[in-house]
């Protein structure tokens, strides 16, 4: 009886010898790395954490009418046509909050009445 406790506490030495803790040290070269890397998804629409305003969905044809009916009107957003299987779609503008697209799509919605306040992705 007295062999097997010795035993074990000599095994249960060995093995925290052997075990390290965690590494408390961040690798602060990586995190920067990361932040960069998340920073060109959301430029590059890979990271789908804006709002936008959708004008129309559908064929080419008609996207490429709407957002010239859109661009003529001279507001102060941006409208884009993104494919999305099946159909094109014209988006305005790319909002980091709900509020900001809310404000865009009031003086929107009086040219466009069918447009909505979409979150992509969702």
């Amino acid at each position: 009886m007295k062999i097997i406790k010795t035993t074990f506490i000599l095994l249960f030495v060995q093995l925290s010898i052997l075990c390290h803790g965690q590494v408390t040290e961040a690798n602060v070269t990586k995190i920067d790395s990361l932040l960069l890397l998340k920073k060109e998804m959301i430029n590059n629409n890979d990271l789908k954490s804006f709002y936008t305003i959708q004008l129309f969905s559908g064929r080419i044809d008609g996207a490429e009418e709407v957002k010239k009916d859109y661009d003529s009107k001279n507001h102060n957003y941006e409208a884009t046509i993104k494919y999305e299987t099946p159909n094109y779609k014209v988006w305005v503008g790319m909002f980091r909050t709900r509020l900001y697209a809310d404000k865009a799509y009031e003086a929107i919605r009086k040219d466009f009445p069918n447009a909505l306040v979409l979150k992509p992705g969702r």
